[in-house]
């Protein structure tokens, strides 16, 4: 895991837009979302920005955006390249995004998922709390998740 650097925000926004691409949305759905999912180099001068990848020079594995203010922190995108899914790298991009957030005071993490992705975050020990518009699809409702930090809540 490293921070992400501004110049890879082209490489990064298109990794998100092929990785919601596997749960079967058309060209034009995608296309619909593509502002949403894009990662802008202010993004990551501003916000936590974490990459996984296998070494220097190697392609992003995944990476997520997170907005560490507050005690509510805020996940903004966890995308998994498509080759990559099912190998741990999700489990390694929750796991960083979990500590730096807790390791800024926050006493939740929440986030709006994709409606395909809810299973995984429900393994990794978050709940559904309800849902929110979609910033891309007009009508379209989206699960809103989150994880508690117990161990910040009780001091």
């Amino acid at each position: 895991m490293r921070s992400a650097r501004p110049e890879e925000a082209p490489i990064l926004s298109q990794l998100a837009l092929e990785s919601k691409g596997v749960w079967g949305y058309d060209a034009a759905f995608l296309e619909q979302c593509r502002e949403e999912l894009s990662v802008a180099p202010a993004d990551i001068a501003s916000l936590v920005v974490e990459v996984a990848d296998e070494g220097p020079g190697q392609p992003p594995l995944g990476f997520f955006v997170l907005d560490p203010a507050g005690s509510d922190a805020r996940l903004d995108k966890l995308y998994v390249a498509p080759g990559q899914r099912r190998r741990g790298v999700g489990a390694r991009l929750w796991t960083a995004a979990l500590r730096h957030a807790a390791a800024r005071g926050a006493q939740t993490l929440t986030w709006d998922a994709d409606p395909h992705a809810v299973p995984f975050y429900v393994h990794m020990g978050a709940v559904e709390i309800g849902r929110a518009p979609s910033g891309s699809i007009p009508g379209r409702t989206l699960p809103v998740m989150r994880v508690s930090f117990p161990e910040r809540q009780a001091r």
